[in-house]
């Protein structure tokens, strides 16, 4: 823009040289007044230049900001991947510890009712055969499968040995485990 600022300057310049008294007082007098227009064209297209300058940086801070948006985003998006990683990583820890202390329950449960209860019996089981397995008595909140876990063995083997139809059980129930 500043380019055509600088020809129509030279332009100017060329029109106005030449000899004065060959150029009458009317073509003069023109001259002038087309050369008064181009000034103010020339302010006019500086204006608009500058307003033009203006909004490019305007613009330019626009797009540097939505540049930077997507990487706001990239960072929120790999720090929630990195949270949930977490997560997941310390729910499979709480797996394992849960497995870990049900283990640990069965093995004080099946030690402790199997060195002080445990019998042999002939009255258990299908076809009158004789049986070796443990007594427990049922506490509030235990299931049969926890039953049958703590003591590694199969409920339907406790089923079977105690004549059992379902999984209910009553708090103070005697069940008679039997030895895998």
């Amino acid at each position: 823009m500043k380019a055509l600022f600088v020809g129509l300057t030279g332009i100017m310049l060329v029109m106005s040289s030449g000899c004065v008294t060959m150029v009458d007082q009317n073509t003069m007098a023109q001259q002038q007044a087309d050369m008064e227009k181009l000034r103010e064209n020339v302010q006019r297209i500086q204006e608009k230049i500058s307003g033009i300058e203006l909004e490019q940086q305007n613009l330019q801070r626009d797009v540097g900001s939505i540049k930077g948006a997507p990487r706001e985003d990239l960072v929120v998006r790999n720090r929630l991947d990195t949270l949930e990683r977490q997560v997941q990583s310390l729910s499979a820890a709480r797996d394992a510890d849960r497995k870990q202390i049900v283990s640990q329950v069965a093995n004080i449960v099946g030690s402790s009712s199997g060195g002080s209860s445990g019998h042999a019996s002939s009255g258990h089981g299908g076809g009158g055969s004789a049986q070796v397995g443990v007594e427990h008595v049922v506490e509030a909140g235990q299931t049969l499968s926890a039953i049958a876990a703590a003591y590694k063995v199969k409920s339907s083997s406790i089923k079977k040995a105690n004549n059992m139809k379902s999984d209910t059980l009553r708090v103070g129930q005697k069940l008679f485990i039997p030895k895998s």
